[in-house]
């Protein structure tokens, strides 16, 4: 089969939706894990319009060798990571993998890492300061707040409507009112 025929799944790893427009205005967009079978040709016109190549390497994954050769896409072994290779080496993994992951990984990788530190609660305080350290993202705050955010919906009061105490200083218990005020009235000079 010639490139130009070749049919290849893409993923989108991006924690977010992530899509491309070319100049002929064929649009496509990939949902957060979605995963698409579509032909080599266009990912080779997407390598070619501007930040095509950085969502080849950031945003979406392809898992054939071939097709990045082709596309000319020289990637680090942190490229392929999934879910699950990201939450190994935070839960499992030694200091130094992760450290490796942080230095090589594509940034999709790196969000994926932020995102599972902070739902994982990892234990590791080490790892937690390394990556605030990367990132710039400070894990030990992100989970805080989660747990400031739960708190507080679990235990939001609900409040009542204030009853009188006492009777007021006015002669009878029930507040007086005003009567409404006329409304003014207005000399009208005629000239």
């Amino acid at each position: 089969m010639a490139d130009n025929e070749k049919m290849v799944q893409v993923k989108n790893r991006n924690v977010g939706s992530t899509g491309y427009t070319f100049e002929n205005g064929f649009h496509r967009r990939f949902e957060h894990n979605e995963v698409k079978t579509i032909p080599l040709e266009e990912l080779k016109q997407l390598s070619y319009i501007p930040g095509g190549e950085y969502i080849l390497k950031n945003c979406l994954v392809i898992n054939d060798k071939a097709a990045l050769d082709v596309l000319n896409l020289n990637v680090e072994p942190e490229y392929f990571y999934s879910e699950e290779d990201v939450k190994k080496i935070l839960l499992e993994g030694s200091i130094e993998q992760l450290e490796d992951t942080l230095n090589f990984a594509p940034n999709g990788v790196k969000e994926m890492v932020k995102k599972f530190a902070v739902d994982l609660e990892i234990p590791d305080v080490r790892k937690r300061d390394l990556i605030t350290k990367k990132t710039g993202f400070n894990i030990n705050n992100a989970i805080n707040v989660n747990h400031i955010m739960a708190e507080g919906l679990d235990e939001a009061p609900v409040e009542e409507a204030p009853k009188r105490k006492a009777a007021p200083i006015t002669a009878s218990a029930e507040p007086v009112r005003k009567a409404a005020t006329p409304a003014p009235k207005y000399n009208v000079v005629k000239k």
